[in-house]
């Protein structure tokens, strides 16, 4: 099972003394949630250098945080992004020693020697974006996972409460996923996602056809929401949706594009004649999901390679180059990758 927080810690940098707001603040979020004094002082360490790079290469950029549980351990995703110069070669940006902003050239090294899971994607002239997992225990690797999930969730800007937000269940061969986008934005909308939410808790055995229509019930007395249930088995090689509302979804790979089909309407108010599709899906395809708060404008050409890197990574990128700043903003990717 899949326990996300319903939105990520979002923090804005631009100069040094942000930084050091962002080493405090993930220093005591990882002191709070279990971290030994080791495992706090790598995140701090992995907070500062990324954000180091976020000032120093990407003329600021943003820092986003999720907490992750898995196995009974904790760990920290740590997400930079930024639209800054980019790099002509990250291979050769990751060895130690060499650097383009006068440092001494140890950032993107340190941040992989302190992480359990790292990932990077740059392209020039179009920015980077950095994946760090700090996971308990610094000797021990990462839990072994054979499903991928990288989620972006963030409020309206000057919002605390966001309206979009996502579960998951683990099943063999693959998952079942929710996305969710409550009516409108703030309290009224984040009530409506927290309702689906926990009746997907309580019905994640069924359809997804069943499950819509248990949720179409639950949100009555809610603002409704537009909902996308999507239960996909890669083994099988097929994905299972039922959608209502303007949740958008797609399984790609390299050279295929499936756009998922939904159905007019709002979930708790206005439920058309419910509708389970069936997609093909290999174990080389990626599922995205995201809000309407994420413009729908994605070409695998517009950023080469990127299906290939971890599914966070994937999110953030996504996040970064299509987010609506006037709506909540989901985004959720899931790959198979057997250990």
């Amino acid at each position: 099972m899949t326990t996300p927080e319903m939105s990520v810690r979002r923090y804005s940098i631009t100069e040094a003394s942000e930084i050091a707001h962002a080493r405090r603040a993930l220093a005591a979020i990882a002191t709070d949630r279990g971290f030994g004094a080791e495992d706090a002082g790598r995140v701090a360490l992995v907070a500062t250098e990324i954000g180091s790079n976020l000032v120093k290469h990407g003329g600021g950029g943003e820092l986003l945080v999720r907490l992750l549980q898995r196995e009974q351990r904790v760990g920290l995703e740590l997400l930079g992004l930024d639209r800054g110069a980019g790099m002509t070669s990250v291979a050769q940006a990751l060895r130690d020693g060499y650097s383009t902003g006068g440092s001494p050239g140890t950032g993107l090294g340190a941040i992989a020697r302190q992480a359990q899971c790292f990932d990077i994607y740059s392209q020039p002239g179009r920015g980077t974006a950095v994946l760090a997992q700090v996971w308990q225990g610094a000797r021990a690797p990462a839990p072994a996972a054979a499903l991928q999930i990288g989620a972006v969730v963030v409020p309206k800007a000057g919002e605390t409460e966001c309206g979009d937000a996502w579960c998951c269940r683990e099943r063999a061969g693959g998952a079942l996923l929710l996305g969710i986008d409550g009516l409108g934005h703030g309290l009224g909308a984040a009530q409506a996602a927290r309702a689906a939410c926990a009746t997907f808790e309580a019905e994640h055995r069924r359809s997804p056809a069943d499950i819509l229509q248990s949720l179409h019930a639950a949100l009555r007395s809610t603002r409704g929401a537009a909902i996308m249930l999507v239960d996909i088995d890669w083994n099988l090689g097929r994905a299972a949706v039922a959608a209502v509302g303007n949740m958008v979804a797609a399984i790609v790979d390299d050279t295929n594009v499936r756009h998922v089909a939904t159905d007019n309407g709002i979930v708790g108010h206005v439920l058309p004649r419910i509708r389970e599709l069936e997609y093909p899906c290999d174990p080389a395809s990626v599922l995205l999901l995201h809000s309407d708060g994420v413009r729908t404008a994605w070409r695998s050409q517009r950023h080469p390679g990127l299906l290939s890197r971890h599914a966070a990574l994937i999110a953030g990128v996504l996040y970064r180059d299509f987010r609506r700043e006037r709506d909540d903003a989901l985004v959720v990717v899931v790959k198979w990758s057997p250990p």
